[in-house]
């Protein structure tokens, strides 16, 4: 149970399960992991393509710690929004500069958004 909320998170994968899983293929049809996605150094400026894939698979990030968030969503409402509590787990990509060698991170998704994926039907190729 959480203070802020009262409510419980739910039991979360560890990181060996979520490469575990990468290295399966589970992730390998989402194509936010598996598009290229420009980097910049925040050190030297310098700019390359990365696979958010090549990261998750290799180890190569951290799990944030989970907290709940408010979300705003279209709801058949009066005002046309709705507001809900939804628990968020960065992941967070370490990258390395090839160039200069600094340490970047990243955090370009949540492992919440890494298990919804992993329950879509496999016949469905549109993610949020």
């Amino acid at each position: 149970m959480t203070e802020e909320t009262g409510q419980s998170l739910a039991s979360l994968p560890t990181k060996e399960e979520i490469i575990a899983d990468a290295e399966k293929g589970v992730f390998n049809r989402n194509p936010l992991l598996t598009t290229p996605h420009e980097v910049v150094c925040k050190e030297c400026g310098y700019r390359r393509n990365i696979v958010f894939l090549d990261y998750v698979r290799s180890g190569a990030f951290e799990l944030g710690k989970t907290e709940m968030v408010e979300v705003v969503h279209a709801a058949p409402t009066l005002t046309g929004l709705g507001q809900t509590l939804e628990q968020m787990t960065p992941l967070i990509l370490l990258v390395k500069c090839v160039r200069c060698e600094a340490e970047m991170s990243f955090s370009p998704l949540s492992l919440e958004y890494l298990l919804f994926t992993t329950q879509r039907n496999d016949s469905s190729t549109f993610y949020i």
